[in-house]
């Protein structure tokens, strides 16, 4: 174990330490995302260390030798994927940390393999409480989808049914329209022969037989 000492140096070294910005950051949104870059301008002032920018990158703010790629307690961080990576792990100066692309099952088994051979593992005090609180979210996560996917069910039904019925609503006024087409519209010659038929065809009366009339 590294001294405490050193720990709390490096603490108190990265609360001075400034954060580092690309230079006209505040002007340029493209730049905010991009790290650092060092300026190279002639008359840069972050280049120059002028009062009120944030200057250059100083080999002070580091943190001490022996304390870099430490944790806070002064362990050093091993990337665990399953329970084969337990054996790179030194109990006495290493510490797990599961990967978070791990899955459930297999937390359960690194844990319980770290437990029997009293490997420290990060985030984790008590391991009967994590593995316990692993298996109680697997049975709550089955009842709830159930659930969900009932209800997902209805709904997806429900809004079937709305479509077939505006399918159909659409497809009747589409049938009554071809109808209407169909049938040929009358002219106006059609008319005034029809109603020639129906009107009985006056005589023609002759000047002379008016005469006698």
């Amino acid at each position: 174990m590294v001294e405490k000492k050193l720990i709390q140096e490096r603490a108190a070294i990265k609360k001075r330490k400034p954060t580092y910005k690309r230079v006209q950051s505040n002007q340029f949104a493209r730049f905010r995302v991009v790290k650092w870059r060092k300026p190279k301008g002639m008359g840069n002032k972050d280049r120059r260390n002028r009062k009120g920018h944030v200057g250059m990158l100083k080999i002070g703010y580091g943190s001490p030798a022996a304390v870099r790629g430490l944790d806070k307690n002064g362990f050093k961080e091993v990337l665990v994927h399953n329970v084969a990576d337990l054996l790179k792990v030194d109990v006495k100066t290493d510490i797990a940390v599961i990967s978070a692309t791990v899955g459930g099952r297999k937390r359960i088994d690194i844990l319980t393999e770290a437990k029997s051979k009293k490997i420290n593992v990060s985030k984790v005090k008590d391991f009967d409480v994590a593995i316990k609180a692993l298996t109680k979210v697997k049975k709550e996560t089955t009842k709830k989808e159930t659930k969900v996917k009932k209800e997902v069910s209805k709904k997806v039904e429900e809004a079937e049914e709305k479509v077939e019925e505006k399918v159909e609503a659409k497809e009747k006024v589409s049938e009554s329209k071809k109808e209407e087409k169909k049938v040929p519209k009358e002219s106006t010659l059609d008319k005034l022969e029809k109603e020639e038929k129906k009107t009985p065809a006056k005589k023609a009366v002759s000047k002379e037989a008016k005469k006698w009339i």
